[in-house]
């Protein structure tokens, strides 16, 4: 289905819904994103009355041929106007979903990505993931993924400048992050 650029879910802030997919070795797949050429979490802009995790489920099928059992929320992200998302600047306020996913490892094998969209795809611990991410998504990355570890959600604001810390993750609680929040 052709995408509306600009379009907003309810309450005018335009959402994406992201799917966190890991193996049982704790690797995660990430995305070589083209337009940005960053490593990001598979997901994308929600459609005209699409959910988050509707957003969430199609996006992810359409960027890896992956079908899955969407489960529970691990992070949200709330990105203000006028500021950089990675290598871009935005003008409108966005909010990330990222949603716990369950898929059949047989499936594993026939990921392929849309030419033109994305270069690549990979399969990555989370401290050579967050190496590959920009700014804006590494926390969300780092979020997700020890949300999904611990069985919390993160909530995640305004993070034009993150701490990194010696081993390469985003520091917690950095400016205007509420981490950890039980389901």
């Amino acid at each position: 289905m052709p995408r509306e650029p600009g379009r907003r879910a309810a309450g005018g802030v335009p959402r994406r819904g992201r799917r966190l997919v890991r193996r049982p070795d704790g690797r995660v797949l990430l995305v070589h994103h083209a337009k940005t050429g960053c490593w990001v979490i598979p997901g994308g802009k929600a459609e005209t009355g699409e959910t988050p995790r509707q957003c969430a489920e199609r996006e992810c099928r359409e960027e890896t041929g992956l079908a899955g059992s969407v489960g529970r929320l691990l992070a949200v992200q709330h990105l203000s106007p006028d500021r950089l998302w990675g290598t871009k600047r935005i003008t409108d306020p966005y909010e990330l979903f990222v949603f716990e996913v369950s898929t059949d490892r047989a499936q594993h094998g026939g990921i392929a990505v849309p030419d033109g969209e994305l270069l690549g795809w990979g399969w990555f611990s989370p401290e050579e993931g967050v190496r590959l991410m920009d700014a804006t998504n590494a926390p969300l990355f780092t979020a997700a993924v020890r949300a999904a570890d611990t069985g919390t959600t993160a909530y995640l604001e305004d993070l034009a400048e993150w701490p990194f810390t010696e081993d390469g993750f985003p520091g917690v609680g950095g400016p205007g992050v509420i981490t950890n929040t039980q389901t």
